[in-house]
């Protein structure tokens, strides 16, 4: 318990205020040993970051240079490290044993994906993540189990990235070599379900945006090395043909949009911001001549421009808030939402500079940013036509078996919405507000319970308010039981409603006294206050506790007991 206090109270909001600064060189607000050089860029997120070291090691600190967990991966890892909404991180080794850490630096999974990454993790909306080879694309489930893999025939000139869609966007240059003299290069845009479209271009891509027009279609922004610039509108199906757009006055080095505005970073050391309809807003020195790698921030809080040596911050407006110079950096930084740029040194330290207050640092604000988007996972089913034999025991039988078929495969691929809605009409067939129509016979119970089973097994975080309203509202004490199995499992709750609907089994009325149910319920809660840590452990501690207490059956007591335990150790 005694980490996991620690760390929550590490997280609380900072006083100090900075206004607007243009200083060039200024002193760390703090700096660690940390026993090994940083590899690629700090994830900074909810007052606290985290980094990798060439020595194998993982560590953690808090917003004022507190050292809140360590980690030993065993082996040399690659230069990315990727932190979910809800603090998860993302590594590799280089031999190619990708593996996940929770809040606290504990090991949740690790696959064998044969190859390192070539690029950061991405995590999708519903938590699903996309980690990239030189040869191959996977995608997996929160638990590390496969949901389909992707073959990637050429060569990636711009590494994957999450798209508009949800989805990812990359470049290729294809293994057929040239076509009439020119490189057979592609845009390749897969969907989170692994569905592929891709389009050829003729120039040498700089950078990819993905875009969202006023009408609400995707698109792609592409812009050459020469600064030429073209948009491919996506309709999901394929990318129609291109249309010109602003030409850059020199060859970009990142971009990024937000709410219609698109930042550029160029190589001649400038950063200009631009309309969606490819006007100047206004343009800016960032000090990045000669930059060989940078990153580009743009949000709410200003546009930043990020490399290794330098580093500066500008209004939304164009003003300019901040310039750094960094010295003896041997990674790239990252810039927090606690307002502090992380650096690492070639000198074995880890420097902080805090360049500008801002807001964040809350308790709501323990978690990452919130997904953009969703999937469409956790709706409820439409109402089917009446199909006698859709959910005839024969039927479901056969469904199921295919379901288990294709998740052992680990290649659901584009079935997977489908299986999902299908799962859940099963699963909450003897709940009224569902799918099944009135005329069918009832679904039998062992099917409600296997249903509610193989749908844990996608680990889609979208699906857990069906799993709690599922919980709440499903007569029978085993499918509760397998509701509450499944929130465990997944391991995440994004807007408290799995917590609140726990919490309805201690705090009058009481939605269940029986005991398999409530056992449950407490290795459900153990396992998310394990995983998401500080912000549901409060929470949790409160539903264990009142699960523990006399009146509550012994085998309820003694579930408790172990996971409150659990969180002691």
């Amino acid at each position: 318990m005694k980490k996991y206090v620690l760390l929550f109270k590490a997280f609380f909001i900072f006083s100090c205020s900075l206004g607007a600064q243009t200083r060039t060189v200024m002193e760390a607000f703090w700096e660690k040993a940390v026993a090994g050089v940083v590899i690629g860029a700090p994830s900074a997120q909810a007052g606290s970051v985290v980094i990798a070291l060439d020595s194998g090691g993982v560590k953690a600190y808090s917003w004022q240079g507190a050292l809140l967990w360590e980690h030993f991966a065993s082996g040399k890892l690659c230069p990315f490290l990727t932190r979910s909404w809800n603090g998860a991180s993302y590594l590799c080794r280089t031999n190619g044993r990708l593996f996940a850490l929770n809040r606290v630096g504990e090991e949740l999974w690790r696959v064998n994906l044969d190859a390192p990454i070539t690029a950061p993790v991405m995590v999708g909306w519903d938590g699903r993540i996309f980690a990239p080879t030189a040869r191959t694309i996977f995608c997996f489930n929160n638990e590390g189990k496969s949901l389909w893999t992707w073959r990637v025939e050429g060569e990636t000139i711009i590494p994957p990235a999450l798209d508009k869609q949800g989805g990812i966007l990359f470049a290729i240059e294809g293994d057929g070599g040239s076509a009439g003299g020119y490189a057979m290069r592609k845009i390749v845009q897969i969907s989170p379900f692994g569905k592929t479209t891709d389009i050829d271009i003729a120039g040498a891509p700089a950078v990819l945006v993905s875009i969202r027009g006023k009408s609400g279609e995707n698109a792609v922004l592409v812009w050459y090395r020469d600064g030429a610039g073209e948009i491919f509108t996506h309709t999901g199906d394929a990318f129609e043909d291109a249309r010109v757009f602003f030409r850059l006055p020199s060859a970009p080095l990142a971009a990024s949009e937000y709410n219609g505005d698109i930042a550029v970073a160029l190589s001649d050391g400038n950063v200009i911001l631009l309309s969606m309809e490819g006007e100047i807003r206004w343009q800016a020195d960032a000090g990045l001549l000669g930059a060989d790698e940078t990153s580009l921030m743009n949000g709410e809080e200003g546009v930043y421009a990020l490399s290794v040596s330098r580093a500066a911050g500008f209004h939304r407006n164009g003003a300019l808030k901040w310039k750094l110079d960094i010295q003896n950096a041997a990674s790239m930084p990252a810039f927090g939402k606690d307002g502090i740029l992380y650096s690492g040194g070639g000198d074995w330290l880890l420097y902080a500079f805090q360049l500008e207050h801002m807001d964040g640092l809350g308790v709501n604000s323990l978690y990452g940013a919130v997904a953009q988007g969703g999937y469409g996972l956790g709706e409820l089913p439409p109402q089917r036509s009446n199909y006698y034999n859709q959910f005839s025991d024969f039927d479901i039988t056969r469904q199921f078996n295919r379901i288990r078929e294709k998740i052992k495969r680990g290649q659901l691929g584009e079935d997977e919405p489908g299986f999902i809605v299908y799962l859940k009409e099963i699963a909450g067939s003897a709940r009224n507000s569902l799918s099944i129509p009135a005329a069918h016979p009832p679904v039998s119970l062992v099917h409600r319970v296997e249903a509610t089973r193989l749908l844990a097994l996608f680990g889609s975080h979208e699906l857990v308010p069906f799993f709690a309203d599922l919980f709440l509202n499903d007569k029978d004490p085993q499918v509760k039981a397998a509701a509450a199995e499944a929130i465990g499992r997944i391991g995440v709750d994004p807007d408290g409603v799995a917590m609140k609907a726990f919490a309805q089994t201690i705090i009058p009325p009481i939605v269940s006294r029986d005991g398999q149910a409530l056992a449950a319920v407490a290795v459900a809660v153990g396992s998310l206050c394990r995983v998401s840590g500080p912000p549901v452990i409060p929470f949790g501690v409160t539903i264990l506790t009142g699960l523990a207490a006399s009146d509550k059956p012994p085998l309820v007591r003694k579930k408790a007991m172990l996971e409150l335990s659990r969180l002691q150790s």
